[in-house]
């Protein structure tokens, strides 16, 4: 939706540090009748070492099996403002894209980068309803390059050029990245 077409808000609006998804997980025995619950935050100072800002899964297309309906966002912002009496919690988020047909020959894992405009990072603003799950992506290093020894791990999402979807978090990950 372009921001014209938007509805002007005149109500307050909260910021969030965190939310929480609770889906079906039928394979992971731990959970009651398969239900589990995760948080995924998004903050300026996590335990006074720097920002986290946590990625997650958005559903895009509900046709397509597992991931390829799947898009990988990192969290920005959590936030929600009411409308006409109804509450929106919303989430400003950075895209991911993934790239290849298939996941990694060498990992198994599906290969993302981030979505890109030009030469900014596609940022948008998303229900939380869109959210399936938290993710983990990590770092696809080109072998050549070495990390300073002061490197902070908050600047990881800034600083590759490509990631993977790390399937190898927990069962549904599993199942669903496979």
């Amino acid at each position: 939706m372009e921001l014209d077409d938007c509805p002007e808000i005149h109500t307050k609006i909260s910021v969030f540090s965190s939310a929480t998804a609770t889906f079906f997980a039928p394979s992971d025995e731990s959970g009651i009748r398969g239900m589990r619950r995760e948080r995924i935050r998004s903050t300026h100072m996590w335990r006074n070492q720097g920002p986290r800002r946590d990625c997650a899964l958005v559903v895009e297309d509900e046709t397509k099996p597992g991931i390829k309906g799947l898009t990988p966002v990192r969290v920005m912002l959590f936030f929600s403002f009411t409308h006409r009496g109804c509450t929106y919690p919303c989430a400003f988020v950075e895209w991911f894209k993934k790239y290849g047909s298939h996941p990694d020959k060498d990992t198994g894992m599906w290969r993302v980068r981030p979505h890109m405009v030009g030469r900014r990072r596609l940022r948008t603003v998303v229900h939380l309803d869109s959210f399936l799950r938290g993710a983990h992506l990590l770092p696809a290093f080109d072998g050549a390059a070495r990390l300073p020894v002061n490197f902070h791990f908050s600047y990881s999402l800034d600083s590759f050029e490509a990631f993977f979807i790390n399937k190898y978090a927990d069962n549904q990950m599993f199942e669903i990245c496979s």
